[in-house]
């Protein structure tokens, strides 16, 4: 018992010193401190999310349209007549993508990294609005085969 008790005590010592401050030895005296994180500009998010969200919801519904008028898809992964199904899934997978990627830059401490996921969305928002304009614009009854091609190939 008196052994129990002894080394009872012997892990019990630690702990009276588990209140008091710890110093770091090794850290000079004339360091810096971390320099301070950026504020994160929740508008630009919330502006940049919303605008992709309208004008992809606006690109697939004007391509859903003109597929229920015998137009065709040119996306390779979508297939040529893909059904509503495919369509929303497929934009709502690459909307989470490019949401999750712009959250990311938006976080980023570099001022540049942030401007190129602003750049990139804004992109992004041109080329759905664009592709949504011109879908509209297809006569599928046209002796003319139209296409709507994006403005950069990737």
């Amino acid at each position: 018992m008196r052994l129990l008790g002894i080394l009872l005590v012997f892990m019990l010592c630690p702990l009276i010193h588990a209140q008091e401050k710890r110093t770091n030895r090794s850290a000079s005296p004339n360091e810096l401190p971390d320099a301070p994180k950026p504020k994160i500009n929740r508008r630009v998010f919330i502006a940049g999310v919303s605008l992709l969200a309208a004008s992809k919801s606006a690109d697939v519904w004007s391509t859903r349209s003109l597929l229920g008028l015998g137009g065709w898809e040119n996306n390779p992964t979508l297939g040529r007549h893909p059904s509503s199904g495919r369509l929303v899934g497929h934009a709502s997978a690459v909307f989470a993508g490019q949401s999750a990627a712009f959250y990311l830059t938006e976080h980023n401490r570099r001022a540049w990294v942030r401007w190129a996921g602003r750049a990139y969305i804004g992109f992004a928002i041109e080329e759905h609005a664009r592709l949504a304009a011109c879908n509209s614009r297809i006569n599928t009854h046209s002796p003319n085969v139209q296409n709507c091609r994006p403005l950069l190939p990737f």
